[in-house]
């Protein structure tokens, strides 16, 4: 049945709706600081306006009585709600003290047990009087409990208010606009209240004294404001985070001295470095503050913008990144910024890659000088430490290519120490070891500077003369046999002698090939044995 008071009551249960699905959607989104706050806010709302309309259309005292009780759980915390989300998201600060919620839900407690007793009601409604027989408002009586209620909720209201209206003047660009957006939000209501309680009480015209509440119509609009800022300006999307806490969190050492030189703030992270808290720090000289980090108080004397690093002591000792710069109001300087940060893993990383780089080098040496040896090991003979038959086959290609090229000749001679088997068998091993070495020895020492001397195999050695004519090559094999027979060797208290035979040939007289060369050489060395001996002969 339509009555005067239907389009209302439609307009506040579509409201109602809005506000229940606007909650929905945030409880969609993903969790931001203050959004479980803005749920129960839009919750709150939504009881409030369904409450009040539901009360519009009763036309009984006992159903207009369970209307208004479910009108107060809107009511009643709202207020509580909504400076929950202003403290959380204006200071975006994750806990709230929960003595804090604790003292300030006593009272929104006691009045809704109040209004839900038969027993109590009476002292915050003590008045519940219907105005008209088709629906309409109330006329109620105000008790001492609604009073406290009443300044709390308005004390919480204009404290929200404050908060959100100091973030307003320090935010920027979008962060200003949703916090706009949400102080008009609390404007509103907050004036259609106020004039809902004091008009009746007010010298103002008939008209305007009218009992019903026009509080749920401008709830509706904030509603819309709201939205607007969540869903339009990305609310709980894009947050705001203070500058001072992120002056905090950052992981580098941050101070500010003035012009005075004194230490105007620093942040957490240069509290727990210096082991003082702030308030022991602002306001003193920087010198003293920190007498002990020498390094520092050097750069700070002789810079005035600069990046360097320092050694600051402590438990533990640090090395630091410092960087200073200056503060300037317009042309004004006002003061400088020093920023730390903690390089000392770098540092020992540094120093760990140096040390490491350092043992490389020095594993590399060793390793080139292994390969040195062994490669030296596979070219010469360990008894003699003369080049063995391996390196004189390269060598004689070698020395044979180059000698085609330059039309020089190169001279080869073999030698054989005389009767070598019967010397082991009668003097030992060993002392034919010792003969061995000698006579290697007296080889190296007499042929020339580019010759390669080479145990062939047993007692047999070659000598290889790059740029040596046949006669000379004969002439040296000579020299070194009466040397070698005038060599007297001890051993065991015993002095003996012993003498070689040896055969000489000539590239390209006697071949075109090493191994011709070689071949002829051993003919002449067989020559030289068959003649008897201690002698050298030409092939």
């Amino acid at each position: 049945m339509y009555t005067p008071w239907t389009l209302y009551v439609v307009i506040l249960v579509l409201n109602a709706l809005a506000c229940v699905m606007v909650a929905f959607l945030l409880t969609r989104k993903q969790f931001a600081i203050g959004q479980p706050a803005m749920i129960l806010t839009f919750i709150s709302l939504a009881f409030w306006v369904f409450g009040y309309a539901m009360l519009l259309t009763s036309t009984t005292v006992a159903w207009k009585t369970f209307w208004l009780r479910v009108e107060n759980i809107g009511i009643i915390p709202q207020g509580l709600f909504w400076f929950i989300f202003a403290l959380q998201y204006s200071s975006q600060n994750k806990k709230i003290s929960v003595w804090l919620i604790a003292i300030l839900s006593i009272a929104p407690i006691l009045a809704l047990t109040f209004i839900f007793s038969d027993r109590w009601i009476h002292l915050y409604y003590p008045l519940i009087q219907r105005l008209y027989p088709n629906g309409g408002p109330l006329k109620l009586g105000h008790g001492v409990m609604y009073w406290i209620m009443f300044a709390q909720v308005y004390l919480l209201e204009l404290a929200a208010l404050i908060l959100l209206l100091r973030r307003f003047i320090g935010y920027r660009n979008i962060y200003r606009k949703q916090m706009g957006l949400l102080i008009t939000a609390v404007f509103f209501p907050l004036i259609a209240n106020i004039y809902f309680q004091l008009a009746p009480r007010l010298p103002l015209p008939s008209w305007s004294t009218t009992s019903l509440d026009v509080t749920p119509m401008a709830l509706a609009f904030s509603a819309a404001l709201i939205s607007a800022a969540v869903f339009g300006l990305k609310l709980f999307d894009l947050i705001p985070i203070a500058r001072h806490r992120v002056l905090e969190h950052i992981p580098q050492m941050v101070f500010v001295v003035d012009t005075e030189d004194r230490v105007l703030d620093i942040n957490d992270t240069g509290q727990k470095w210096l082991g003082r808290p702030a308030e022991q720090m602002i306001g003193n000289l920087a010198t003293d503050v920190f007498q002990e980090w020498v390094d520092l108080l050097n750069l700070y004397h002789n810079t005035f913008e600069s990046r360097d690093e320092i050694y600051a002591p402590g438990n533990p000792s640090r090395m630091l990144e410092v960087s200073i710069f200056p503060i300037y109001n317009g042309n004004k300087l006002e003061g400088r910024v020093f920023v730390a940060h903690d390089i000392s893993n770098r540092i020992k990383l540094e120093d760990d890659l140096k040390k490491a780089n350092e043992a490389l080098r020095t594993q590399i040496s060793e390793i080139q000088v292994l390969q040195e040896k062994l490669e030296e090991q596979a070219i010469r003979d360990p008894l003699t430490g003369l080049y063995n038959r391996r390196f004189l086959a390269e060598s004689l290609d070698n020395e044979l290519a180059q000698a085609a090229r330059t039309s020089m000749p190169v001279s080869v001679v073999i030698l054989d120490v005389d009767h070598f088997k019967n010397f082991n068998d009668i003097h030992g091993h060993k002392c034919g070891d010792i003969v061995l070495q000698i006579l290697a020895k007296m080889l190296v020492n007499a042929s020339r500077r580019g010759d390669v001397v080479c145990r062939y195999g047993g007692e047999e050695f070659v000598i290889l003369m790059p740029n040596s004519s046949l006669q000379s090559a004969y002439e040296c094999a000579e020299k070194w046999r009466k040397a070698f027979a005038s060599t007297l060797v001890e051993f065991n208290g015993q002095i003996l002698s012993t003498t070689f035979s040896a055969g000489v040939a000539c590239f390209p007289i006697h071949g075109n090939t090493g191994e011709s060369i070689l071949q002829t050489a051993d003919q002449a060395l067989y020559r030289s044995k068959h003649k008897g001996r201690n002698q050298v002969n030409i092939y």
